[in-house]
């Protein structure tokens, strides 16, 4: 998984292109922004909620992310927690939803 902060350049400005499309869907659902502000739920709550309730979304952020078509890519029960932990503690992927 490569972090926000060592993508440089035009592959950044791509990157952000194919992120745009999952993190809108995901931050403009009512129930999430009410989550993400009411200081009531922790982080892994939202995650949980954003994978119940976006999993297309979440798969292709997931795919951006690893730099692999979105058709291509598939996680699994075991090294998806692993991911899943590396972004919700990545402080630049939090200013993203908050």
């Amino acid at each position: 998984m490569r972090k926000l902060a060592d993508v440089k350049d035009g592959e950044a400005l791509d990157l952000w292109a194919d992120l745009l499309d999952p993190i809108v869907e995901i931050s403009s659902d009512p129930a999430f922004k009410e989550m993400t502000k009411d200081g009531k739920h922790t982080r892994l709550e939202i995650v949980q909620f954003a994978i119940r309730n976006h999993k297309d979304a979440i798969m292709k952020a997931l795919a951006v992310l690893e730099g692999v078509p979105v058709e291509e890519y598939h996680c699994d029960g075991l090294t998806l927690p692993v991911t899943l932990l590396e972004l919700i503690n990545d402080p630049e992927v939090i200013k993203l939803f908050t």
